[in-house]
């Protein structure tokens, strides 16, 4: 490579030494072509970036047809001993500054790239906080539509269970109502000076279907509120249904513990219903029959149109003493059943006092009519019949037939020639149903 440079270096000097004759004279002469000699240098190109260039127009003729082809394909790159290019500075600083250009719109592009992003985020901040808000509004409405749903629901309870017990009244009217030595004659009716007679039935028939829907209503308050006492009241109420064989998952089956509820709160609120004011041995103030029928029905529609909000303000015993006393008297037994000693908040002293109004005004009704509307109860271990009970499960267990009874869930009622069925949670035995089939 050494011996290169020096070669180029000699070439250089000849060119320089010689003479341009028609730079001399300013003539055109003929002058007799020197060959070029044979150094490496000869084949670089005249376009090289090199100072020496620009005096090409004063130097010898070059011409690449008078040296060898295989010297075209050798490529020499001048360097200097000590590592320097023989590039010029200015050369160098200009590639400098050009690749410096290239790069600034790189560096600049790059804070306006991070502010777009910025705003991007920002936009799709905005977009999920409007979503999110929509969101929110959204369930607000579907959970008032779904308290409006259960309101609606548990009204239609109330209604489907008169209609029921109605429509039972009327089909079994039409089948013994001919032949029946329990109903009263007209003539009857006018003996004993009763004429709203028949209106008190369908009052009674009413209303034992609000007491089966309140205490219905009350069995779920409490039982909302028996998931925040924790394990000690559901051990008390296992062991109030330990003599019915009955086993209950409370997280797994929440339907069966309403039902049990429900049983032990109907079986606390109608004790000692055939007694005159709820209370055993207790004596009747009005001796004449026909005057304690009116004096009971009258005391039916003076507290039929009870509020909660007028017994907040004026309390039961304004309306009714006896009222008063029986609700004294129920909600201590309820506590004492359940072992709860805490007081109960407002939603569950209002689900107490719709149970208790709706048991005591069928108590009114029952005894609105000479002779009274007995009750009936079944207990566990009678033999299932369809004409006097109602399986609570039979929805659920349509194949298989009920045998004995388990729990009664809601007292009966013989209204002269009809019957207003208890409510009952059944046995079964499969394997009638498998032999029929």
């Amino acid at each position: 490579m050494i011996g290169e440079n020096e070669d180029e270096d000699e070439e250089q000097y000849n060119i320089r030494r010689t003479p341009n004759p028609a730079s001399r004279d300013g003539t055109k002469h003929h002058h007799h072509h020197n060959p070029t000699p044979l150094h490496a240098s000869a084949t670089a190109k005249p376009t090289r970036k090199r100072p020496e260039s620009t005096d090409a127009d004063d130097g010898g003729v070059s011409c690449n047809k008078c040296r060898p082809t295989s010297r075209e394909k050798i490529s020499v790159v001048p360097l200097d001993i000590n590592g320097h290019s023989n590039v010029s500075p200015t050369g160098i600083f200009k590639s400098f500054l050009s690749s410096l250009t290239r790069k600034s719109p790189k560096s600049s592009s790059v804070p306006s790239s991070n502010s777009a992003r910025e705003e991007q985020w920002k936009l799709a901040i905005a977009e999920l906080s409007h979503k999110l808000i929509h969101t929110t509004r959204k369930r607000d409405e579907a959970l008032l539509e779904a308290s409006r749903l259960k309101q609606s629901m548990t009204e239609l309870e109330k209604k489907l269970n008169k209609l029921e017990i109605y429509c039972h009244s009327l089909k079994s009217g039409l089948e013994v109502c001919s032949n029946s030595p329990l109903k009263p004659s007209k003539d009857y009716r006018k003996m004993e000076g009763f004429e709203n007679q028949d209106k008190v039935i369908e009052s009674f028939l009413n209303s034992v279907a609000d007491a089966r829907s309140s205490v219905r209503g009350l069995s779920r308050s409490l039982t909302f509120q028996l998931r925040q006492m924790g394990v000690k009241v559901y051990d008390r109420i296992s062991s109030l249904l330990q003599p019915y064989e009955v086993k209950i998952w409370f997280a797994k089956n929440p339907r069966s513990l309403l039902f049990y509820l429900e049983a032990l709160l109907n079986r606390t609120l109608y004790e000692e219903f055939e007694s005159i004011g709820f209370q055993k041995n207790g004596s009747d103030p009005i001796l004449n029959p026909i005057q304690r029928c009116g004096a009971n029905f009258a005391s039916f529609k003076l507290l039929h149109g009870l509020t909660w909000d007028e017994v907040l303000n004026k309390g039961t015993r304004h309306f009714s003493e006896e009222f008063s006393r029986f609700c004294d008297r129920k909600m201590s037994d309820i506590v004492a059943m359940l072992g709860w000693n805490r007081a109960w908040p407002e939603p569950l002293l209002q689900a107490f006092f719709g149970a208790a109004k709706s048991v005591w005004l069928v108590h009114l009704l029952a005894f609105s009519v000479h002779p009274s509307l007995p009750i009936f109860r079944v207990d566990k271990g009678v033999s299932f019949n369809g004409v006097y009970m109602e399986d609570m499960n039979a929805d659920k267990a349509r194949k298989l037939v009920p045998t004995m009874v388990r729990i009664m869930v809601a007292p009966g009622f013989y209204v002269y020639s009809n019957v207003v069925k208890c409510k009952v949670i059944c046995g079964y035995d499969s394997s009638n149903n498998n032999s029929n089939s």
